[in-house]
């Protein structure tokens, strides 16, 4: 079941991204039949290669998210809030650590205090946003759960042109 779970939080992604899934699996460097079978449920596991291909293209992705469904589905980006830690590159081989800026640098012309006004409210609409579609994932994660696929029948050919039909329970 946590698998069929990636696929929709992997879905859900795409959308958010405006992604086909050509275009997902180009920019990811997974080939598209790969990424087909574990949209689709037939690869029932995510190897740590594919996440690693899609935490390289896309590093605001939140791998925690993407897994196990915890946190926010994208990262903020460095210096976005008053955060004193930067987030690192889980796949990175070193992980660097956070520069400080004065905060003469950072807003040293009037055109770049402007810009963070601005910033400010796009930020919250996009986290309002983010969260409507995490609320949104959730609710199909659960439509999931309580209503489970069943099999409920398994029918085997034979070489020799028969088949036979199993009931699964009964």
């Amino acid at each position: 079941m946590m698998e069929d779970n990636i696929a929709i939080r992997l879905k859900g992604f795409m959308e958010e991204m405006g992604l086909t899934n050509s275009q997902f699996a180009d920019q990811c460097g997974i080939p598209r039949p790969s990424l087909s079978q574990i949209l689709t449920g037939r690869n029932k596991k995510i190897s740590d290669v594919i996440v690693g291909q899609i935490h390289a293209a896309f590093p605001r992705l939140s791998v925690l998210w993407l897994l196990f469904g915890e946190g926010e589905m994208l990262i903020p980006l460095p210096g976005a809030d008053s955060s004193d830690e930067e987030f690192p590159n889980l796949f990175s081989e070193s992980v660097k650590k956070p520069t400080r800026e004065s905060e003469f640098d950072k807003y040293s012309t009037l055109a770049s205090l402007n810009e963070g006004k601005n910033m400010g409210s796009s930020r919250m609409n996009s986290g309002i946003q983010a969260d409507l579609k995490n609320s949104e994932l959730q609710r199909e994660i659960e439509k999931m759960r309580k209503n489970p696929r069943k099999v409920v029948q398994i029918t085997v050919y034979y070489d020799d042109s028969t088949f036979e039909t199993f009931y699964p329970g009964k």
